[in-house]
């Protein structure tokens, strides 16, 4: 399984979670973007839930509109990986919220 060269680094090596956080508000970005452009103009609300490291499995992520709330949950792995397969997840995951806040 390819993973992102980050995740190879030292686990307390302040890299990890940077990144791990920019792909977190990729995904806000996006979902936030998608309900916009279907026509819900809330801000977004979030709140994670999640471990560090590839060894803590699923990580969660609420997101809110005014009237709707979804939840991302994706594993670690998934969420700093770099494979096609992990980009669809990520993608599917983005058009899931997208359905459930509008």
């Amino acid at each position: 399984m390819a993973v992102s060269p980050v995740t190879d680094k030292d686990p307390l090596s302040l890299d990890v979670p940077r990144e791990f956080h920019r792909r977190m508000a990729a995904i806000i970005d996006a979902v936030q973007g998608g309900i916009w452009e279907a026509g819900v103009h809330d801000l977004l609300g979030y709140a994670t839930d999640f471990a560090f490291g590839q060894q803590r499995g699923m990580q969660t992520l609420v997101l809110k509109s005014r009237n709707r709330s979804a939840y991302v949950r994706l594993n670690w792995v998934t969420v700093m990986g770099d494979t096609e397969g992990d980009r669809q997840a990520v993608d599917s995951a983005i058009k899931s919220a997208i359905r459930e806040l509008t």
